[in-house]
């Protein structure tokens, strides 16, 4: 820990101004004290040793030198490294390590500490992502082919992401995506920000070392630095000196990426890491640095996503009109680089395409190389495209395969090499294919011996490498490396040249050599022998023997698809999975990769017995000859031999397994009801064989034969000795000749056969030994039982010949079996228990032989000897009972029982000794040491756990007996033993076994199975006369074994012995056929369940779910694009419409003016009203008549112009222009008759009268309503009387239009009413929905001329009417909330009609606040002094326009705010007009300010320096925000005085928010055009200071 903390100290650095003189270069603002790394004079930290502040050089003194980084700056220990904990979600891991280095830092440091100490994945692939630093939009199907697309890449290759690292931009993103498609693990989540230092929000957080920082990724919208993106895994901060600068470290991360690319993709590829540019949006600056990628040397290629934006739109475009797709690599490296990826579906379709030229050898290169990396799907993919594993696999490259690195190997294989050679090999040992065939052997054991250790393997093997003059001897290893010519192709001879077709499917199988006939020649040289035999034979074989060796369980498992023998393979797959997880276990290492080995065993068990299971089910025969035809591959074993040593019992266990063992447990014998008493009645009367029923040969062409039989019968035994069928080993011998053999000799044949079938039938034999051993066991019963004579009785010869026959079948055994060492030989035969119990009773018997030929006492033990061995013959019955289907099942029972008991029986023998010897030393302190001393010990102790408590022992104080010390104590030892051992141990014993018996008794069925074979094969192999009588089959075997010896048979021969189905080629060749249908069978029927499997149904709907989603994502897009796209010619069309109209409607009014005239002449002599009289435009009235109809010039319906402004609608006349006519209004009734009240009204005196008013009528309220538009309104409170009339007027045509008998309000229904308000904009807006309210505005009055003026407060406020709008809370505020409303009806135009206003009341909290200083109406003086603080910005904004010179070409102003009282609630609120547009914030009223981009914003920011230094720095205006030139809500602050009044609201911060400001400002070209003092100049008023002004 300590040295990787020092590592990365010395190893990384940062940089920091120096903050000397020399290195200061001011702005253009000339009092700013600013150095060009930044940052302010003061915050430099050489400052307080530097330089006096005065004597810095100015902006016109000395010539001053351009600021670097090499020359300022200066470099220190890196002081920022460790872990960010982000803060912004809880729900996922975001930690990210970092480190802050040197712009200069080496590309190679930065490499090893994301290797070494950050642990970071080689990469395969790097995408370094460029684009937009500010946030833009993408558009959604864009982001997604981004997001997902990205991810894909990188965790299907394994690649690196490089990025910006920040929380906007284009990086943005990238951490989306890495958020939306990526995994969880940290180790695959290779997202590397690089990042500059200085644009870091909060960056001095981060400062400590090998820390645990919480880094919050929410910045100041205001602030120029930037926050990181918590969704990338590691972040290198690159520190050049600077503050606020963006861009230095793309010079590092381009020298990064080139180091990158020089790196090996894999350890074994000479390819280098693949670098991609991917480009999203982006500047200018895009544009160049892809030039640069492409072309650097090689060129890299650059991912442009189209439709992103700005520069990535143009690069696309000119890609697309000029660029031409060039691949500057070879099929090879493509091929490599797929390869490094691990991406088969690549190569597939791009690569191993058909007319893709190949170089000699580069696919098998490709090959060896996918076999190495673990490949699978390129295995597949290169055998598919016709790579061939016989012209590939050679011994070196098979070697070098067994000694590569790469996998889980964990050095296992060196372990078991030193097992085998029982020593130390030296580190870098080459194993030799020798060794790998000793570790074979070692870990299945028994008689398998490896192709690898043959003799004829080791000679071609020697001839190889001796032939590369490589020194070595038959066993050792080959430690210096192997030339390139030491590559012999399996089907080649040293000293040959291939002569095999270029393809083969599959290995050919291997040919039997066969026996010569007797005489032949045999001269052939050893040399010629060996170079005509391969080396390899079955390809697959040995690579998948490679692939369970090396651990690759998805290799072997699809290499154990390919080839021949597959369910064979798959057992022995099972075996050496099984004793290397042994191995694993006892070495004590890895207990979990020991469990994983147990697993892959099951795996390919259970392929074995769905094989099996498959074929026994297409044919029962032919699965039959699968299980015991020989394996020339697997040293000659069959398949049911290796399913057993590798202890499959399901395999075994199967009814195929089982149907066979019957067969072969039966022999020729046609038998299904009491056997055993024909057989026993056969036996005994030989005569009743010719009685019993036999099998055909066909009935048995599928049951392996043993050579004897084959000998014995030539008709019988053998298979059919068709030429077209292959020949066999025994087709040689010879044969009676057909003209020879008389009918008599056929019956004899007949005969004969007959009893050598029964005889060597294993039934037969079993049950012809165990009545020969019950027999002998009543002899030997017989023998202990009477008196020993001084000489053997005939009943004591016969018990010893029958041991020492049996003793020497015991040594047959030993000799005959299939190892070849003797060491071997005696250790698989020792592996049987009950060979071990014969063992031990014929030892013991022959010493008590020899003992009972003394006449001394030596007889006497003799004697005692045999008492005690024939327990061993006893117990010898109970293997004879496991044959039994039910018995044996118990039995299996009592073995498990007896081998677990073991450390239960040994915890009771503690206990049992503890109370013996402490009962003992205490009851018998003087006893002396004696034999009896350990017996008495055990004695007492042992019988009491079976009941005896010796009651009246307990007490040895009762009676007479002297009482020994102590002896008190020995009944409580004695409760406490019975307790523990009685009642505890005894009964955890009882209920152990009980627990075994119901575990045993659920597979006792399969464990009897399975060890069935073990009997079978047991009596299958043995002679078929029981001892003594053996002897016999001895001598003849003996005859045997001389005769063969002197015609000189082969080896072969010697390993054809034992059980096993012989097949000629073309038999052979049926069966693999036959085998391989099957497995193709079964794969096909896997496949389908796993298609047709819930998860994959679901699976594939969510695929399709998702591929429906993305079509509706297009479809939804192109209707939103179409339904824009009517909307905007919608709009356009209707534009025109309202265009022609209103033409068509202004000749109308023009034509009809004359008519207006006289129109407004008449009326003008109306009878006036009473009760009131006030001034309003015009006088518009309606003719009055008795019911007859009045012509009224027509003219056309105005039409709801939905392009038209307000401005036409209501005109923009001005007062001197509006006609002011006096007329007098009177009382409206609602059913006045006949004009009877208190004055006269121009109204139709009955309401008969309005059905006769034609349309027409309706025509001159439109017209009366667009010229009142066109001329405005009168002054004065004469309006709103005019407005009733209209709207009295405008209904009552309309009652007239739909005929309706009496005219009333109550009549009309209020949303008909405000479904014409939008019709006729001068309806009374009283009768629309809203609510009343007064509004009160400030009026300026002069004082003392026209430029002197105050404000004051309307003594009487308008009347409106209001509609909110909305209420939503995205329009509130710190301090205010804000809704919107609409204006339906205004008094003297206080308000305009139509318009959308904002309203905005004090937040309760705020209120709460001042209460205490505003005691009674506290909202109604925050609202005052609110619109207070409004006007004072106002008018220095007026003041401000005035002033600023002319190329100052902006003019902002702030909108008016009125006081407003809403009737309902009793609130006091504010209004002003609402803005619509972008909605921008320039500062904020604690002096913190935007960087400047435009003309309008340097405006602003001038325009708060101007107004402190206007107002002798007692105002400062903050809080410019709006849309536009137009701003709303500023912040007044005044400094602070010793009165408790405020003036300008409760944003007003005082002092703290002007020195803030003064620190914070940047002064800008506008600052310099106003003649604006510099801060230094300017200080901050101290409260002690006079304020004027």
């Amino acid at each position: 820990f300590q040295s990787r903390r020092s590592w990365i100290e010395d190893t990384f650095c940062k940089r920091e101004c120096a903050g000397i003189g020399i290195c200061l270069s001011f702005a253009s603002i000339p009092l700013t004290p600013r150095c060009c790394c930044g940052r302010l004079v003061g915050e430099h930290t050489l400052l307080e040793t530097g330089p006096s502040m005065s004597s810095w050089p100015g902006p016109g003194t000395g010539q001053q030198e351009e600021w670097s980084v090499e020359c300022h700056t200066q470099t220190s220990a890196t002081d920022a490294y460790g872990t960010i904990d982000f803060q912004d979600s809880a729900g996922r891991n975001c930690h990210a390590k970092y480190v802050r280095v040197a712009v200069d830092a080496k590309a190679e440091a930065l490499l090893q500490l994301m290797r070494s100490e950050w642990q970071m994945e080689r990469p395969k692939l790097l995408l370094t992502v460029h684009g937009g630093t500010e946030n833009f939009p993408l558009p959604l199907k864009v982001r997604q082919a981004f997001s997902k697309g990205l991810i894909t890449a990188a965790q299907s290759t394994g690649a690196w992401i490089l990025t910006d690292g920040i929380n906007t931009g284009v990086s943005r993103y990238v951490g989306e995506a890495v958020k939306k498609y990526g995994t969880h693990d940290l180790r695959k989540r290779n997202a590397v920000g690089v990042t500059p230092w200085g644009v870091i929000d909060n960056h001095s957080d981060l400062i400590g070392r090998d820390v645990l920082r919480p880094y919050q990724p929410l910045g100041n919208p205001l602030s120029k630095r930037v926050c990181l993106n918590g969704l990338h895994s590691h972040f290198l901060l690159v520190d050049d000196g600077t503050l606020g600068k963006h861009g230095c470290q793309l010079g590092l991360r381009r020298k990064l990426e080139r180091h990158i690319q020089l790196q090996k993709i894999h350890p074994r590829l000479n390819q280098g890491v693949p670098v991609v540019c991917v480009v999203v949006e982006g500047g200018p600056d895009i544009v160049s640095m892809v030039l640069e990628y492409v072309s650097s040397v090689p060129p890299m290629p650059v991912f442009v996503f189209e439709g992103s934006g700005r520069a990535a739109d143009l690069l696309a475009f000119l890609h697309k009109q000029t660029a031409i797709d060039r691949c500057g690599t070879s099929p090879g490296e493509q091929l490599s680089t797929a390869l490094a990826w691990d991406r088969a579906d690549i190569a597939k379709k791009h690569i191993l395409v058909y007319g893709q030229h190949w170089q000699v050898g580069s696919l098998e290169q490709a090959m060896l190389d996918a076999l190495v990396m673990d490949r699978v799907g390129f295995v597949k993919l290169l055998i598919d495209n016709g790579m061939t594993m016989n012209r590939f696999l050679t011994v070196s490259r098979l070697e070098e395969l067994y000694n590569t690195q790469q996998g889980p190997t964990d050095n296992f294989l060196h372990l078991l090499v030193e097992d085998v050679k029982q020593t130390h090999i030296p580190k870098g040992y080459r194993v030799s294919l020798i060794d790998v065939g000793q570790v074979i052997e070692y870990l299945i054991g028994g008689a398998y011996r490896s192709t690898y250790t043959r003799k004829h393997f080791r000679a071609h093997y020697n001839l190889l490498y001796a032939h590369c003059k490589t020194g070595r001897d038959s066993s050792g290893p080959l430690n210096k490396k192997r030339r390139a010519d030491c590559t012999l192709h399996p089907h080649q001879s040293p000293n040959s040249s291939p002569s095999r077709p270029p393809f083969f499917r599959t290995a050919q199988p291997y040919k039997r050599k066969v026996c010569e006939r007797y005489g032949t020649s045999q001269n052939k040289s050893q040399s010629s022998e060996l170079g005509d035999s391969p080396l390899f034979v079955y390809n697959f074989n040995d690579l998948f023997v490679w692939a369970v060796l090396q651990r690759r369980q998805q290799m072997a498992l699809f290499l154990w698809q390919h080839g021949e023998e597959a369910m064979a393979r798959a057992t022995v797959a099972c075996k050496l999975y099984r004793a290397m997880a042994y191995e694993f276990q006892q070495s004590n290492m890895d207990d979990t990769t020991a469990e994983q080995l147990k697993t892959y065993s099951m795996d390919f068990g259970q392929l074995a017995v769905d094989v099996l299971d498959r074929a026994f089910r297409q044919n029962e025969r032919m699965a039959m000859k699968l299980l015991t035809s020989e394996m020339e591959a697997w040293s000659h074993f069959t398949c049911l031999q290796m399913a057993v040593s590798s202890r499959l019992r399901p395999f075994v266990s199967h009814s195929c397994t089982q149907m066979l063992l019957t067969d072969l447990w039966t022999g020729r014998l046609n038998m299904r009801k009491n056997s055993w008493f024909k057989i026993i009645l056969s036996i005994l009367m030989p005569p009743a064989i010719l009685l019993l029923e036999f099998k055909s040969q066909a009935e048995m062409s599928h049951v392996p034969q043993s050579q004897e039989a084959l000998q014995f019968g030539w008709d019988t035994g053998r298979p059919e000795a068709d030429a077209e069928k292959g020949s066999a080993w025994w087709e040689n011998c010879p044969v009676p000749e057909a003209d020879t053999i008389t009918p008599v000799i056929t019956q004899c044949y007949f005969w004969t056969r007959r009893l050598y079938d029964f005889y060597t039938a294993p039934v037969v034999k079993f049950w012809f030994h165990t009545m020969s051993y019950l027999a002998f066991l009543m002899l030997f019963s017989y023998t202990v039982l009477v008196k020993m004579e001084d000489r053997p009785s005939t009943q004591e010869w016969l018990v010893i010949a029958y041991i020492i026959s049996t003793a020497v079948e015991k040594t047959r055994e030993v000799f005959m079996s299939v190892p070849r060492k003797p060491s071997q030989k005696l250790k698989v035969w020792f592996g049987e228990y009950w060979n071990v119990t014969d063992f031990l009773a014929i030892v013991l018997f022959l010493v008590g032989l020899g003992l009972r030929w003394d006449s001394g006492s030596y007889r006497t033990a003799g004697r005692i000897t045999y008492c005690l061995d024939i327990i061993f013959w006893y117990v010898r019955v109970l293997d004879l009972l496991a044959v039994n289907q039910h018995a044996g099942a118990y039995l299996t029972m009592i073995t498990k029982m007896t081998s677990n008991m073991f450390y239960i029986v040994v915890m009771m023998a503690i206990v049992l000794l503890s109370f013996g010897v402490s009962r003992k030393a205490i009851l018998s302190p003087d006893e002396a040491l004696s034999w009896s001393l350990l017996r008495d010990v055990v004695n007492q102790p042992y019988w009491m756990m079976f009941g005896e408590v010796y009651a009246g022992e307990i007490d040895t104080c009762a009676g007479d007996t002297p009482c020994v010390p102590g002896a008190f104590l020995t009944p409580f030892l004695q409760a406490v033993y019975l307790f523990f051992q009685y009642i505890i141990m005894v009964n955890i014993l009882i209920a152990f076994f009980n627990n075994i018996y119901f575990d045993m008794k659920s597979i006792s069925n399969k464990l009897w199975k399975y060890n069935r074979y073990r009997y079978i094969m047991t009596y299958q192999e043995k002679p078929w006369l029981p001892p003594p009588l053996i002897i016999l089959s001895h001598m003849t075997l003996c005859v045997t074994a001389i005769y063969r010896k002197h015609r000189g048979l082969s080896e072969q021969e010697r390993d054809s012995c034992g059980l096993k189905l012989y097949l000629g080629q073309e038999d052979l060749k049926r069966l693999h056929e036959f085998e391989e249908r099957c497995l193709m069978s079964y794969f096909h029927e896997k496949n389908q369940d796993v298609l047709c499997s819930q998860i994959n149904r679901v699976r594939a709907t969510a695929e399709r779910a998702e591929e429906m989603g993305v079509v509706m994502g297009e479809v939804s897009d192109r209707v939103h694009f179409i339904q824009d796209t009517l909307q905007v010619l919608d709009s356009q069309l209707g534009q025109l419409q309202d265009l022609s109209a209103l033409a068509v409607d202004t000749l109308t009014l023009l034509s009809a003016s004359d008519s207006l005239q006289q129109e407004e002449a008449r009326l003008g002599h109306c009878r006036p009203i009473t009760p009131s009289r006030h001034h309003v435009p015009h006088s518009w009235t309606l003719p009055h008549g008795g019911g007859g109809s009045v012509d009224i010039m027509p003219c056309h319906t105005p039409r709801a112009y939905r392009s038209t402004p307000p401005s036409l609608l209501w005109g923009h006349t001005s007062r001197s222009q509006r006609p002011s006519l006096e007329w007098h209004t009177g009382v409206w009734g609602a059913g006045d008759h006949g004009g009877q009240g208190t004055g006269e009204c121009c109204v139709p005196s009955r309401c008969a009268g309005l059905q006769s008013v034609r349309v027409d009528q309706l025509g001159l309220l439109c017209q009366l309503q667009v010229l009142v538009s066109l001329h405005g309104t009168v002054p004065g409170d004469h309006i709103y009387p005019f407005y009733i009339m209209i709207s009295l007027v405008f209904l009552k045509n309309v009652a007239m239009l739909v005929e309706i008998d009496c005219f009333c309000f109550g009549c009309i229904q209020k949303h008909a009413i405000a479904s014409l308000i939008p019709i006729f904009p001068v309806v009374s807006w009283s009768l629309a929905v809203g609510e009343e309210v007064s509004v009160y505005s400030l009026e300026e009055v002069e004082v003392a001329g026209p430029e002197s003026s105050i404000s004051s407060w309307s003594s009487q406020g308008l009347s409106a009417v209001l509609q909110p709008l909305s209420s939503e809370g995205c329009l509130d505020g710190g301090l205010r909330r804000a809704t919107l409303v609409l204006c339906t009806w205004a008094e003297r135009d206080v308000l305009r009609v139509g318009c959308v206003y904002v309203v905005k009341a004090i937040q309760p909290d705020v209120v709460r606040t001042w209460q205490r200083v505003f005691h009674s109406d506290t909202p109604l003086q925050l609202c005052l002094r609110e619109i207070q603080q409004q006007r004072a910005a106002q008018k220095l904004m007026h003041v401000f326009n005035q002033v600023k010179p002319e190329n100052m070409p902006h003019s902002p102003r702030f909108l008016d705010m009125s006081l407003l009282h809403w009737h309902s609630d009793g609130q006091w609120l504010t209004i002003e007009r609402n803005m619509t547009g972008d909605f921008r914030k320039y500062n904020n009223n604690t002096g913190e300010e935007i960087a400047p981009c435009c003309g309008m914003e340097e405006t602003l920011l001038a325009f708060s320096h101007w107004t402190y230094q206007y107002s002798c720095r007692e105002l400062l205006v903050l809080d410019l925000q709006g849309v536009g030139s137009e701003l709303t809500d500023p912040s007044v602050i005044r400094a602070e005085d010793k009165s408790d009044d405020m003036v300008f609201g409760p944003s007003n911060l005082g002092d703290a928010a002007i020195h803030s400001f003064v620190i914070k400002h940047t002064c800008n070209s506008c600052c310099e055009n106003l003649g604006l003092v510099r801060w230094p100049e300017i200080k901050p008023r101290t409260s002690n200071e006079d304020r004027t002004g």
